[in-house]
């Protein structure tokens, strides 16, 4: 554990990045967009062609597996690092979120607030933690049996974006009387709405066209695959045993930025655009495009040293034992820990 604050800046982070780092590549961006999708083109293709279940399940991880690889283009095009037009990144985020049913500016407004307060145990947006007195019923039931996997995405979407502040309707993702609602993007929040909207309307209609059976099969298997993947990694980038969390007192921007750990997904590292194996320099500086985030990482880990977490071992097992370790945070010296409501469960060393 690191209690006492770094002696570097974000300043001495930044300098040592190479400025190509944060300059935008549009046509390169567009090329990794155009391959998702003509990849999850070819696997739907070929799960037309085939009635074995045992080649079918796996493609339909593959397909869900893009779309998670989509949902982060869009993100990209939230932080501005899609392109250096802020147009093309509107209009590239209500596409490709509005495909995935996400209502792009919501999201962009509740993800802007994770990126302002990462780490921070009274205002953190996802995931937020709780002391030992306040790991209610339903925080025990939804996070100790790792459902919240399933149905955690959908929630947070709805308004439910986390058990501290259940917040349906002013919370909610889709709703104008949201605190993530802002009037100056009024027209594209609208928009935004419209695309989901469209999208759902089509899938709709291909279930009452081809039955619900295919509409089970094609559209909700991929969607229910693609919001695990996103609850699974997020969850894997802060919370974990060696991860800190801070109070007011002790949060700082640079101490929360840091409260992330690197995971390896072995070959889906590249697939999903590092969005879960380089997240640590991403909350440092999240306008870096995915593409450039391994020469950023490796330029800042000399300077950050003890402070850059980073796994190499197999994430299941990992999530494992922060779901048996990671129940609520308990006072430190200078940060809050977390700790197990398992009392023969030794604390990890």
């Amino acid at each position: 554990m690191r209690a006492t604050n770094p002696t570097f800046t974000v300043q001495d982070l930044h300098a040592a990045i190479p400025k190509r780092c944060f300059q935008p590549n549009m046509a390169r961006s567009f090329a990794y967009l155009i391959f998702d999708l003509a990849l999850i083109a070819g696997l739907y293709a070929a799960l037309t062609l085939t009635n074995a279940w045992y080649i079918e399940w796996p493609i339909l991880f593959l397909i869900g597996t893009l779309l998670w690889s989509l949902f982060v283009i869009g993100h990209d095009a939230g932080h501005g690092s899609f392109s250096s037009n802020r147009t093309v990144n509107t209009i590239v985020g209500i596409f490709v979120h509005g495909a995935i049913l996400v209502p792009y500016r919501g999201w962009q407004r509740s993800h802007a607030l994770h990126h302002m307060k990462t780490g921070h145990l009274q205002q953190e947006e996802v995931f937020r933690p709780a002391r030992e007195g306040e790991d209610t019923f339903y925080r025990k039931l939804i996070f100790r049996t790792g459902i919240f996997v399933l149905i955690g995405w959908p929630m947070y979407k709805l308004g439910i974006r986390n058990l501290t502040t259940y917040k349906p309707i002013t919370g909610s993702h889709y709703l104008p009387q949201s605190d993530l609602y802002t009037r100056s993007v009024r027209v594209s929040w609208y928009l935004g709405l419209a695309a989901l909207l469209a999208f759902l309307a089509f899938y709709i209609g291909l279930g009452v066209i081809y039955g619900w059976g295919f509409f089970a099969k094609y559209i909700l298997a991929p969607y229910l695959i693609y919001g695990a993947w996103l609850t699974f990694v997020t969850y894997m980038q802060h919370v974990d045993p060696d991860v800190p969390v801070y109070d007011q007192k002790d949060w700082t921007r640079l101490k929360g930025a840091l409260s992330s750990v690197d995971r390896n997904y072995g070959p889906f590292n590249w697939l999903t655009h590092n969005i879960g194996n380089l997240h640590v320099v991403h909350h440092l500086f999240p306008t870096i495009p995915h593409y450039r985030l391994q020469e950023a990482t490796d330029a800042i880990k000399p300077i950050l040293g003890e402070y850059y977490r980073s796994s190499d071992r197999f994430v299941v097992t990992e999530f494992i034992s922060s779901q048996l370790r990671c129940h609520f945070v308990v006072p430190d010296d200078g940060f809050e820990r977390y700790g197990s409501a398992y009392k023969w469960l030794k604390p990890k060393a």
